[in-house]
C-alpha cells in the first residue's frame, strides 16, 4: 500500500495529533473507541496528547466487553481504565458473537446468563456498565453520550488502509479521514496513513504501555504484519491465534475449550475441520449446496447459507460477465 503515500514533509505522527486538536478545538465530544489492540491504544495516546493540548482531558474511551481475547488484551484495558487522566467506560452488552467452529450452535453470548460466572472464560470488572444495546452500530451513540447543542459525538477508531484495499476505498469515499455526519455522530480515523511500522515506533520511542499479546505472538513466530488483537471464533483466520494460543495460554486455551464447541478441533486440524469437503468433479456450487445448505444442522442455517451464496453471487455478476470463479478468488469481489 506504499505507493498510495504521498510525502507532505508533515509525519504521520504530527498529521494525526493535529487532526485530533482540530476537532476537539471545535467542541466535539470525543470517544476513543478502545479494543485492546495497538491501533486502538495508539489512538488513545494521539488523543491523549491532543486533549491536553486543548485542555480537554480526562480523555473519554469506551470499550465493549468481549468475554475472550487473547490473555494481556484485558489486562491492558485494565491499566487504561486507571490511569487518572482516562474517564473509561467498560461496557459489557451481552452480544451474540459469531463462533465458525461451531456449525450447530454458530454463536455464543457474552457473560451468557443461562451460565454460571465459573464458565465463563473470564469475569468483567466491578466498575463495568451494562447496555441493552447489542448491535455495535449503537455502541457508541448520542443518546447514552450527548455532545453539546450544535457539536457532533465523535467516536474515534483505528483504521488504517495498509491492511486492505477495501479500507482505502471506504476512506476515500467519505473524502478524508472523518465519516459523513448522520444525526451529530460521525467517526474519526486520525491514524489512516500509518504503517505497521509507524505504529511500533510511536510505541516504542514514547514508551507508551501497549497489549503485551503480542510480545508472545510475536516470540511464537507471527510475523508483523500478521499481529491482530480480535476475537479469535469470527474468522477462520483465527484458527492460526488459536494454535498459538494452546502453546503460549494452555490455561486460557483449556478454558475456551470448554466454553465453546469446536474450537480445539479446529485448533488440531485448521481450517480443514470446518471447511466444506469438495470431491472429485464437484463445481463449488455443488460442494456448497451439499455442504453448506443440505447437511445444515437446522432450517435457518440452511436459509442463511442460501442467502450468503446469493449475495455473494450477485455482488461478481455486478462487476463481471465471467461465471463466479471455481478455484482462484475474484480480486474484485473483496479487494485486499
Amino acid at each position: 500500500m506504499a505507493k498510495h503515500r504521498v510525502h507532505t514533509g508533515v509525519s504521520v505522527f504530527d498529521a494525526a495529533i493535529d487532526r485530533m486538536v482540530v476537532l476537539y478545538e471545535q467542541g466535539h465530544r470525543v470517544i476513543v473507541s478502545f479494543s485492546g489492540g495497538k491501533d486502538s491504544g495508539i489512538c488513545l495516546e494521539i488523543c491523549r496528547i491532543a486533549a491536553t493540548q486543548t485542555n480537554r482531558l480526562p480523555l473519554e474511551v469506551a470499550m465493549r466487553d468481549e468475554e475472550i481475547m487473547l490473555p494481556g488484551t484485558f489486562e491492558y484495558a485494565e491499566r487504561m481504565a486507571a490511569d487518572p487522566e482516562i474517564k473509561f467506560y467498560w461496557i459489557v452488552a451481552g452480544q451474540p458473537v459469531v463462533n465458525v467452529f461451531n456449525r450447530r450452535e454458530p454463536y455464543f453470548w457474552v457473560f451468557d446468563d443461562r451460565l454460571s460466572p465459573e464458565e465463563w472464560v473470564r469475569q468483567p470488572p466491578d466498575h463495568a456498565i451494562t447496555t441493552p444495546h447489542l448491535n455495535i452500530q449503537k455502541f457508541l451513540n448520542t443518546e447514552d453520550y450527548p455532545p453539546d447543542p450544535g457539536k457532533d459525538l465523535i467516536s474515534v477508531i483505528g483504521l488504517r488502509v495498509s491492511e486492505s484495499k477495501g479500507r482505502l476505498y471506504g476512506l476515500y469515499s467519505s473524502n478524508g479521514y472523518l465519516t459523513k455526519t448522520f444525526k451529530n455522530y460521525r467517526m474519526a480515523r486520525p491514524i489512516y496513513d500509518w504503517s505497521d511500522g509507524d505504529v511500533w515506533k510511536a510505541i516504542h520511542d514514547n514508551k507508551w504501555d501497549y497489549n503485551t499479546a503480542y510480545d508472545t505472538m510475536s516470540r511464537l513466530g507471527i510475523s508483523k504484519t500478521k499481529l491482530r488483537i480480535a476475537p479469535p471464533t469470527l474468522n477462520p483466520m483465527g484458527i492460526n491465534d488459536l494454535m498459538i494460543a494452546g502453546q503460549g495460554w494452555p490455561k486460557w486455551f483449556d478454558r475456551v475449550c470448554k466454553r465453546l464447541e469446536g474450537v480445539r478441533l479446529a485448533a488440531q486440524f485448521g481450517k480443514r475441520a470446518i471447511e466444506p469437503y469438495r470431491e472429485e468433479g464437484d463445481t463449488w456450487e455443488e460442494t456448497f449446496k451439499r455442504d453448506c445448505i443440505d447437511k445444515a444442522p437446522a432450517p435457518w442455517i440452511a436459509d442463511r447459507a442460501t442467502y450468503a451464496m446469493q449475495m455473494i453471487v450477485n455482488r461478481h455478476k455486478k462487476h463481471s460477465t465471467q461465471p463466479f470463479p471455481e478455484v482462484a478468488r475474484c480480486g474484485l469481489c473483496s479487494p485486499r
